[in-house]
């Protein structure tokens, strides 16, 4: 028998039907949680008054005062506000749904319902409160740090008051004295100054790490679930007639998660260990209104924001992702350009130009023909022409402490020269700011050859594969099978190994995960070499990865895939994959 863990938290269940409670707690007991029943919301408020609960589990029906009024109850008190509501209930109409959220709910369990679905809302909900925590302590140590340096720099401004104030009182004779005097806490004072500017890019780089780490974890978690919608939506829209509304609603969902991926990507943007380049084909149009629906909502009314778009661009060859974060960068330097004024305009544009074998000087690197210009234009103060020659510097910044990295700009010029693209720049003081950017057009000729679809390839060879999620293990077992592979899974790594040591040879490839409890996959992969080297293994992940494509072939890794994917772009790595094996695999069959 397991044993139990320890009390994790205190829930509160309320319920008007008895059943229903002993059911919850009796579920949430067996795993360590506190339960309060509560059969009404009156004897729900009246609980809540003597200790407060870190969660509550709240039923919408209820004879005396319903689940909506007992929350709408908890979110207008300052000691209630904060404490996460589940809604539990039988209705399962959207409306209801909707409501529950817009009142303060922050998840929604439908009856009848499944313990372990009730046990992983539960759990998501006090790992959010143990991050939240994790990340206040961290800003109390932050805040601490902090009040020590300001002390340290009260003392140091005193101690020069005091050195001063000596240097005063010193007679003529001691003037060349003195002088050498003035020197030396000259040269403090920038040997000083240099500490601080390497503390603050320690203490930035730091910063940046953490959120890396973060990020990537958050990442990790969320790709592993939009690899399950992907592979499922793909699933069944294989089993339906492509002319039925059910198919049209699973090219939805499946067009739904594909977005929600790109958005974990602009999200690890921001750090910038995780940020890979994918290039491929791309227009720029539906990247800049992603960017501009944004800017609409978080520019100040103040801000005039206004653009020009071409909609008729051709594509460029880039990374739609790391497009997004120039134009970010770009406009929130802007925003920062204009706040202090009373009004501000903000243009950004897309349009042709033709670059001339006279040009090539100004728009280096850049070769001769059509590009996409992109502009984004301010009316903010401007830049100080003695600073023009530094903006690109890394950590180099004008604004105040707290307001910026100084990489913002360092980032869009290393993202522009991968993109083998130019950047311009344009300033007056007090008349604004105008950041030209360059990217070479791609020939359509050669993208309407290379991007006719191939049939989807299907194989018949044994596959391994190895992931700790469950669900995930086995909606991406369905696909493969689907594809025509035998597949052989496993959910911890240990395992894996003692099979494949029995089995070696019965395998074709290894698909891993990279993330696992145990061992993660460079491990597994490096123990799996030891025991047959020519097995051809490929890495899946849900953030990218930390390792080189040399680190990887050292570990035995033949290929990398991120999470989600599609089922054209497995079958396409895998084939490409078993395609360097190939004279292994003839030998073997």
């Amino acid at each position: 028998m397991n044993e139990k863990p320890n009390e994790q938290g205190i829930i509160l269940v309320v319920d008007n039907r008895p059943e229903n409670l002993r059911l919850l707690e009796n579920i949430l007991t067996d795993q360590g949680y506190k339960v309060r029943p509560a059969i009404s919301g009156s004897m729900a408020l009246m609980t809540i008054q003597s200790t407060l609960p870190d969660l509550i589990i709240l039923d919408i029906r209820m004879p005396d005062i319903d689940g909506f009024a007992v929350c709408k109850i908890l979110k207008s008190d300052v000691n209630t506000k904060d404490i996460p509501v589940i809604f539990i209930s039988a209705l399962d109409e959207s409306m209801n749904k909707l409501k529950a959220f817009e009142i303060g709910g922050v998840d929604y369990i439908t009856k009848p319902f499944e313990a372990q679905e009730v046990l992983a809302r539960v759990k998501t909900q006090f790992d959010m409160r143990n991050m939240q925590k994790k990340l206040a302590a961290q800003n109390k140590q932050l805040q601490t740090e902090i009040a020590e340096r300001k002390e340290i720099e009260l003392q140091l401004q005193k101690t020069q008051q005091e050195l001063e104030m000596r240097v005063k009182n010193r007679t003529k004779a001691l003037e060349q004295a003195n002088f050498d005097l003035q020197t030396e806490i000259q040269e403090r004072k920038e040997a000083e100054k240099d500490k601080e500017q390497l503390l603050r890019q320690l203490q930035q780089s730091q910063k940046l790490e953490a959120i890396g780490t973060l990020a990537g974890g958050i990442a990790h978690d969320f790709n592993n679930i939009l690899t399950i919608i992907h592979t499922c939506s793909q699933l069944v829209m294989t089993d339906i007639d492509p002319e039925t509304s059910a198919f049209k609603n699973m090219e939805k969902i499946l067009k739904s998660s594909k977005r929600a991926s790109e958005l974990v990507s602009q999200i690890l943007t921001f750090s910038k260990k995780h940020q890979t380049a994918n290039f491929a084909p791309i227009s720029l149009v539906p990247v800049l209104k992603d960017a501009i629906k944004l800017l609409k909502t978080t520019l100040p009314p103040s801000i005039k924001l206004k653009s020009n778009i071409d909609i008729n661009s051709e594509l460029i060859s880039g990374d739609a992702i790391q497009i997004y974060q120039i134009i970010m960068n770009l406009c929130t330097n802007s925003f920062h350009a204009m706040e202090k004024a009373d009004k501000g305009e903000l243009h950004i544009s897309l349009t042709k130009q033709m670059i001339k074998k006279k040009d090539l000087a100004k728009y280096l690197p850049l070769q001769t023909g059509m590009h996409l210009k992109l502009s984004v234009k301010d009316s903010g103060e401007g830049i100080d022409p003695s600073i023009m020659d530094r903006i690109f510097d890394p950590y180099f910044t004008t604004k105040g402490k707290g307001r910026g990295t100084g990489l913002g700009l360092a980032v869009t010029l290393g993202i522009i020269e991968k993109h083998k693209g130019s950047i311009q720049v344009d300033s007056k003081k007090q008349k604004g700011t105008t950041f030209e950017i360059f990217f070479p057009m791609i020939d359509q000729v050669s993208i309407s050859k290379s991007e006719t679809k191939k049939p989807i390839q299907s194989g018949n060879e044994h596959i391994f594969l190895v992931d700790d999620e469950s669900d995930l293990l086995y909606t991406v077992k369905l696909l493969l099978e689907h594809l025509g592979y035998k597949v052989t899974i496993q959910n911890t790594p240990s395992k894996a190994l003692l099979e494949f040591e029995k089995n070696s040879f019965l395998y074709d490839l290894i698909i891993a995960d990279m993330a696992m409890p145990e061992m993660n996959g460079k491990q597994l992969s490096q123990k799996i070499n030891q025991i047959r080297k020519d097995i051809p293994i490929l890495i899946i992940s849900g953030k990218a990865p930390d390792l080189t494509e040399l680190e990887m072939k050292q570990c035995g890794i033949s290929g990398f895939l991120m999470k989600p994917f599609l089922k054209r772009e497995l079958s396409e790595k895998i084939r490409e994959i078993l395609s360097l094996s190939a004279p292994f695999l003839t030998e073997k069959s």
